[in-house]
């Protein structure tokens, strides 16, 4: 595997891309939906030491998911190259137990919690702030990453440090293709119905920035539907 690459001196102030505030349109051909977890966003890659973990988006490490990232470590492997994995931790089913484990649950010890995949891309271009390889080739890879990681023969294995404990795991997002406002607002009662945040609204041509972008647009209240 080749080493990991060296942070530049001047770099993206944002560790990920965000998402801006959909308004109301839908472009001509659709446009992806994914469900928006409600937890703490969640990034994998290598600290300045060189070792791989779970961060923050403010860079805050998150302890207590060893079982998250033994998989993504074999996830990683089955890439063949150093890679960045973006998605949603979640403990619990909400954003309370998330905070309350990521602040201080973990300290009582074992693992707790699963993280949501939505985004990977090669450490290279996460480094240098952008990824030109469109969202839905990039879904795509990350799907396949994780059914190679499934097909790894270490997948069974005890996580190290996990004392047998692992509640949760790593998931992809699914995701599903809305061509109009009522589309969206149907997929967005659908996911409120069950308790859900709400969901994001991606092009599935554009590339990943690390910095706030409209080519993901979060939907989050009713209220957005008035526009």
């Amino acid at each position: 595997m080749t080493p990991f690459p060296r942070f530049p001196s001047s770099r993206p102030r944002e560790l990920c891309q965000l998402a801006g505030r959909w308004r109301g349109d839908v472009p001509d051909g659709g446009i992806a939906c994914e469900e928006k977890r409600d937890g703490w966003r969640a990034l994998w890659f290598p600290g300045i030491d060189g070792k791989p973990r779970l961060w923050t988006r403010g860079g805050q490490a998150i302890e207590g998911v060893n079982h998250l990232e033994h998989r993504l470590s074999l996830m990683a492997r089955a890439a063949g190259v150093p890679f960045m994995f973006d998605g949603e931790f979640q403990v619990g089913g909400t954003l309370e137990a998330t905070k309350q484990w990521c602040e201080r649950g973990w300290k009582s010890g074992g693992n707790a919690g699963t993280l949501y995949l939505f985004d990977a891309m090669p450490l290279v271009d996460w480094v240098r702030g952008r990824c030109e390889v469109p969202w839905i080739e990039r879904k795509a890879r990350l799907r396949a990453i994780a059914a190679a990681a499934d097909a790894d023969p270490l997948s069974w294995e005890w996580a190290p440090r996990s004392r047998g404990d692992t509640p949760g795991s790593v998931e992809i997002l699914d995701d599903v293709w809305l061509f109009t406002a009522d589309d969206v607002r149907d997929e967005a009662n659908r996911i409120w119905a069950r308790g859900g945040e709400g969901i994001v609204l991606k092009d599935p041509e554009a590339p990943y920035v690390r910095e706030r972008s409209d080519s993901w647009l979060k939907v989050k209240s009713p209220e957005q539907f008035k526009l």
